[in-house]
Order: structure tokens, then C-alpha cells, then sequence
């Protein structure tokens, strides 16, 4: 049913065109550009709740040649896919052409990363591509918040020690001042996938918005799991050790947390029956058993059945697709994309180069904007990299232009993904190194002293040229541009600054490269950074 449509100016010129479908909750705005800005191509967005959409998604679709399309939030593929159906009959009808001949690409992150999983393995002909980004596994919607719940509540004496470690300049060893108990819980979440460089940002990893709302549907769904944990041999409620203890002191001194802290630990008791192993495996006898008793109902994977729409993740895709993940996610850890990565490549074979790619984002977490003030200094956004993804995909489907290639990356010992740092490393980031002259990547300095930096910045082969520099030399967000000269893909760049205060600084320079070497293309400018340190004393 379509309900209402209006031309517009904001977000972009568009005729917009909204409606419902009858019956259902599900409504759909369709933007459709002015017909000499439109080339035969749409972009959806899809995420299981409403709201999620980036903010420029609409500024994107409509000036690299398509309509936008968007729905209500809710579980599944199925609404995505009717909306998509239906927007091309609108399209149609608006452009004069034959509905037939449109290319569509679909896109989502985290959730909405699983609901294009789902919609990649049950449908046909509705998209002709897609891009997954910051994909998790069948069993990350709980497991990835309950080993990160326990970890932040058993280690959170030891914040400051564990966030200096990750700093640039620091030991690298979080392990160092930890007890017996506290490192074997910090090795089980490093294991499970959590970025040891993630844990410069302890606040981040403590919250608990999604855990906390595992923790009042798990006893709905499975309701003796608490009552379990704290009664029966094997749970870490009864079980006698220092983290037994460490548990059961705690729910002494505050009964209310008795069904949190089960919760904690669900992550031991519903793991896969095979595969996954250097995340699961952990938990695993040499024989494959399981250490710990095993829940009859699982709910992480009920859940994962539901946002997909019952997706296997299979892998078997019939679209090109390219896949966006972040090195420095603590929600969907790195490991969990190069797994789907591994399930396309083994149910393609040969063909899986011809049809996929995966590219990471260094210096970037779960959150998809570009920062400004807190975190700008040490993180990058993933959204230019995914338009970036987007506009490659449809030359890619239209025409046979080849993208970058995927990214090339190894998983290193505690399941930790490692991106190699050759300029040959595939996908589309710049890649940048910053140094202090003559002393590395930390040095002291006196009240008063110039300190000398070098920054050698270069774009992998074909991806584009260096559109802007950026220096922030206290490391608290702030950043200056710094001229350079057009169309570079190598570029050494020389800074200094007198530092007139004791302290710690983080001195960090940000990088932005684009496709054209166009500039005024922010949308597809693709940054990453790179930090050093300096005591002044």
C-alpha cells in the first residue's frame, strides 16, 4: 500500500515514495532520484531494528546512480526482499523502463550483516549483490557479550594496567600483573575473539546493553539455567577454583546479581558440536567431549535463527559479494569474518575469487561512523569503506570491473586476526606508518622540546590516490589538515611540535584515500591513522 508521495530536497532531491505492506507492521520508503541521475542500479539497507541506517545512505544511493530503499526493522529477509520486489515495480513505473533491468545490492551491518546472510541463502534474482559487514557467527549474539561481561567484571581492578598495555608505547603484555585467575579468564576471552588492542578502551567493553538483555531472555527461554549454574556439578557456580570462589563471594554480598553472573558464563555451557575450534576448543577434552555440561536448548543460535531468517551459513552464494569487517571489534570479533569468508571459499572452490571478497578495516571497532573528539585519535569509521564496497560492487556487476583484492590477514596464536603490512595486502585502506625521528614509535622528551615525526603513507595498487593528511599532535582528537600535494598513492610526510606541558601525549596523523582522487568525495574517502607516543617530563 503506498501511503504517501512527496518530492524532497533533504536527506537528498528525491521523489519519495512510502507505504506499508498490509497486514504487517512493515512500512518502506522508496528515494527515488531525478531521472537523469539515476542509472538502472538500487541500494538497500537493511537492519533488524529501526534507526540503524547511516546517516548518508540516501546522499549515497541517490548521487552513484540509485534509489534507495529502506523498511521498518524487524527479523528475516523476507520484508527486505518484498520491499526490494515491490520498489522495482515503483521504479519502474517512475523511469519508464522494464523493472526487469535493475541491479540491486543489499547491505547491512552487525544484525543486519546476518539478515544479508539469510537473504543471500534463500533468495534469487531479487539482488544481484551484497555487502555483510561486520559479520559475528551463529553463536556471537550471546556469546560474544557474555565472555566480554565476565572478563570486564573479573578484570575490572585491573582497567588501568590493561589499557596501558594496548597503548602505543606500552608493555603489549596485558597478561603482566595478573593472578593465575585473572590471566586464565583474560586468555578464555582472548581465545573467544575479543582484539587484545580492544582492551585500550576497558569502559567500552564493560557495557552491557545487549548482555543485559540476555539476561532476561535466557531464563524465559531455558528457565532452570540459572538455577543449574548454581547447583549442579560442572557449572562454575560449584565448581571449586579461585573463579568459583571469586563467584560465589559475589553473589553472597549481593543476591541480585545471581542470575547475572550464570550469564556469564553461557558461553561454556551451549558451544558448537564441532568446528569453531580455536575459539571452542578451549572447552573441549582431547577427544572432542565437552569439559562442561551442555544445555539441551541453545538460545544464541535461536536467536541467530531468528535474525537471519533461518540461515545456515552456508556460504553457497549465487550474488558477488563483498564482505567489510574491523580489525578492533569487540562485537563481532574478527576471526567470525574470515570464518564466512572460509565457508564461501569452501562452498565455491575455484569460483570463490570471481564472486567474493573480504576487506578489514585497521583501526576500526563495531561503531560505523568516522569519530570526532574521544576514540578520533585511535579509530576510524568503516562507513566510506562500505559506499566505497558498494560502488565497486555495481562496476563489479555492471560492467566486470575487478575490485581490490580481498584482504590478506592470518590468525594468529589466541585466535587473534593479524593483517599483514605489505603495501600488496588487498582491500582498499591506506595504509600508514608513524615514527618518531630517530627513536622509533615512543620517546621522552623535556618541557619545551621539538619533537620530529615521520609519517610514510601509501594506497595499495589501483585502489586510488592520498586526498588528506590530518595531525593531531596531543592525541586528544583534535586535527589540523595538513597540505599535500594531488594524486600521490606514496607520500613521506615530515611534522614537528614543541610540547610546553609535562604529560603523556599520543600524537597520531589520519589519512584519507578516494577512488578518483577526488576530494569532495567524502562519502568514499577512506581513512586510516597511526599513533606514537610521547612522555614529556
Amino acid at each position: 500500500m503506498i501511503d504517501s508521495q512527496s518530492d524532497v530536497t533533504q536527506p537528498a532531491t528525491a521523489h519519495l515514495v512510502q507505504g506499508h505492506f498490509d497486514g504487517t507492521s512493515v512500512s518502506f520508503r522508496i528515494y527515488l532520484p531525478p531521472k537523469n541521475a539515476w542509472h538502472n542500479r538500487f541500494f538497500q539497507f537493511t537492519y533488524p531494528l529501526d534507526g540503524q541506517e547511516p546517516v548518508d545512505s540516501v546522499a549515497f544511493a541517490t548521487t552513484h546512480g540509485g534509489y534507495s530503499v529502506q523498511t521498518s526493522g524487524i527479523a528475516g529477509y523476507r520484508h527486505a526482499a518484498a520491499a526490494a520486489k515491490f520498489a522495482r515495480t515503483v521504479a519502474a513505473n517512475f523511469y519508464g523502463v522494464n523493472g526487469a533491468g535493475i541491479f540491486g545490492y543489499l547491505y547491512g551491518w552487525s544484525g543486519g550483516a546476518f539478515q544479508v546472510d539469510g537473504a543471500l541463502e534463500y533468495t534469487s534474482g531479487v539482488w544481484q549483490g551484497a555487502v555483510p559487514i561486520v559479520q559475528g557467527s551463529p553463536l556471537s549474539v550471546i556469546h560474544n557479550f557474555s565472555v566480554r561481561a565476565l572478563a570486564t567484571f573479573v578484570l575490572k581492578d585491573k582497567k588501568d594496567q590493561l589499557e596501558a598495555a594496548e597503548r602505543p608505547g606500552g608493555s603489549g603484555n596485558p597478561y603482566a600483573g595478573l593472578s593465575p585467575m585473572e590471566s586464565s579468564v583474560l586468555k578464555e576471552a582472548t581465545r573467544m575473539g575479543i582484539p587484545l588492542k580492544a582492551w585500550e578502551d576497558f569502559d567500552y567493553l564493560a557495557t552491557t546493553v545487549a548482555f543485559d538483555g540476555f539476561v532476561a531472555l535466557v531464563p524465559q527461554i531455558d528457565p532452570t539455567y540459572v538455577a543449574d549454574f548454581w547447583s549442579k556439578p560442572g557449572y562454575l557456580g560449584t565448581e571449586q577454583s579461585a573463579l568459583g570462589d571469586f563467584f560465589r563471594q559475589a553473589v553472597a554480598q549481593d543476591p541480585s546479581l545471581r542470575a547475572r553472573l550464570a550469564l556469564m558464563a553461557y558461553h561454556r555451557y551451549t558451544i558448537p558440536a564441532s568446528g569453531f575450534d580455536a575459539a571452542y576448543g578451549q572447552f573441549r577434552n582431547a577427544d572432542g567431549t565437552p569439559l562442561y555440561p551442555q544445555r539441551a536448548t541453545n538460545v544464541a543460535r535461536i536467536i541467530s535463527s531468528s535474525i537471519t531468517g533461518g540461515a545456515t551459513f552456508s556460504g553457497a552464494i549465487d550474488v558477488k559479494v563483498i564482505a567489510v569487517n574491523s580489525t578492533v571489534d569487540a562485537d563481532a570479533y574478527p576471526w567470525e569474518g574470515a570464518w564466512y569468508a572460509d565457508q564461501i571459499r569452501s562452498a565455491l572452490g575455484s569460483r570463490a575469487d570471481a564472486q567474493f571478497r573480504v576487506w578489514y578495516t585497521e583501526n576500526a571497532d563495531h561503531n560505523p561512523e568516522n569519530r570526532t573528539g574521544a576514540g578520533a585519535d585511535r579509530l576510524v569509521g568503516y562507513v566510506p569503506i562500505v559506499y566505497r564496497a558498494l560502488d565497486d560492487l555495481s562496476s563489479w556487476v555492471e560492467r566486470g570491473t575487478v575490485p581490490a583484492k580481498s584482504s590478506s590477514y592470518r590468525i594468529a596464536q589466541d585466535n587473534q586476526l593479524v593483517l599483514s603490512d605489505s603495501i600488496n595486502r588487498g582491500g582498499v585502506q591506506p595504509l600508514v606508518d608513524l615514527t618518531i625521528q630517530g627513536a622509533g614509535h615512543r620517546c621522552d622528551a623535556r618541557t619545551g622540546e621539538t619533537v620530529d615525526f615521520n609519517a610514510r603513507i601509501q594506497v595499495p595498487p589501483g585502489t586510488g590516490s592520498i586526498v588528506s593528511v590530518e595531525w593531531d599532535p596531543k592525541g586528544d582528537g583534535n586535527f589540523q589538515p595538513v597540505t599535500i600535494p594531488s594524486g600521490r598513492t606514496t607520500l613521506v610526510v615530515h611534522t614537528s611540535y614543541r610540547f610546553t606541558a609535562a604529560g603523556t601525549y599520543y600524537p597520531t596523523i589520519r589519512v584519507g584515500s578516494q577512488r578518483d582522487g577526488d576530494s569532495t568525495q567524502t562519502l568514499t574517502t577512506v581513512q586510516n591513522l597511526d599513533r606514537t607516543n610521547v612522555v614529556v617530563k
